[in-house]
């Protein structure tokens, strides 16, 4: 019989020699009172498997034979947990020794709620303006200064579930990679389950520092962004989905998302502006590639591109 846990944290990853140690000893050197156990769902062809099973082999270890996405391996990871809270990590973050404990004790504060997130910072370090453009383009939703409060989506680096919501709800799915925590959140919260954002709680995430690596995932998000709007609701949709208004306006996408995203960063946290000049300009020219990753969605379909 499988032993229950209080709390099984589950983390995806692939090709992840670089960050994994880091993650996997912040987590096992968490400072709680509470049985938990790791799962790591692991499709890498890099050192990743050797550093695991040389320095780690007390963990739950699933390794697959072929790369797989987050959402697939999360699900893998959720099948296989017998914790009453489910907590995702990022391979490629790090945790503060009172992760567990702090997510565990705002559950028990909030019982009804389904999901519970944490904010994000960058590991990567001020010399490194690619990490921070990286951080620029893609959390100004999560960064520690936001407020605290109920939310519609939270992503899955730092973000945790009670298990019955896997048990009602099903599990993410993977055509919407990279973003199928936004779908499986916006599903939840139309069955009227509630999502709260704790901003005190937040990771580190070591970001990529490879222009080409930078740019390529800037595509990869803007075109499945463009192909979930087209099945969901929610803002931008009217754009996506009537493509004469797509050729008029959408040429005026990415200056508005350059606009909204700079003043979130100087109305809550201006000093990372001031700081990373440099990361500015990489950040402009990543909305270029994520206008061009945004415009094939328009164009093609989902099933398609999956």
């Amino acid at each position: 019989m499988t032993e229950k846990k209080a709390v099984s944290v589950v983390i995806p990853s692939y090709n992840s020699e670089r960050t994994i140690a880091r993650c996997l000893s912040a987590l096992k050197r968490q400072d709680c009172d509470v049985d938990y156990e790791i799962i790591l769902v692991d499709s890498s062809i890099d050192g990743t498997p050797e550093i695991v099973r040389q320095h780690f082999p007390d963990i739950t270890y699933i390794h697959l034979e072929r790369k797989t996405d987050p959402g697939t391996a999360r699900n893998l990871g959720v099948q296989r947990a017998c914790g009453e809270l489910i907590l995702f990590i990022d391979s490629d973050c790090v945790a503060p020794p009172d992760w567990i404990r702090r997510y565990v004790a705002l559950h028990r504060r909030m019982p009804d709620v389904a999901g519970i997130g944490g904010s994000v910072q960058n590991g990567n370090p001020p010399e490194d303006p690619i990490g921070w453009a990286g951080y620029i383009a893609e959390f100004r939703e999560y960064i520690p200064q936001q407020p605290a409060g109920f939310v519609t989506h939270l992503p899955t680096l730092n973000l945790s579930y009670k298990r019955w919501v896997f048990d009602k709800y099903g599990f993410f799915d993977p055509h919407y990679y990279p973003q199928e925590d936004l779908v499986f959140n916006y599903r939840l919260i139309q069955q009227g389950e509630k999502i709260y954002f704790e901003p005190s709680i937040a990771v580190l995430h070591l970001h990529r520092s490879n222009m080409r690596a930078f740019l390529n995932h800037q595509v990869r998000i803007g075109r499945i962004t463009s192909l979930v709007l087209k099945e969901l609701p929610l803002s931008g949709a009217t754009i996506v989905r009537h493509k004469w208004l797509f050729l008029l306006v959408g040429p005026m996408l990415p200056l508005v998302k350059f606009v909204r995203t700079l003043k979130v960063f100087w109305q809550r946290n201006r000093s990372i502006l001031l700081r990373h000049p440099l990361a500015i300009f990489i950040f402009k020219l990543g909305l270029f590639y994520w206008f061009i990753g945004f415009t094939s969605g328009v164009f093609s379909e989902l099933r398609e591109s999956s």
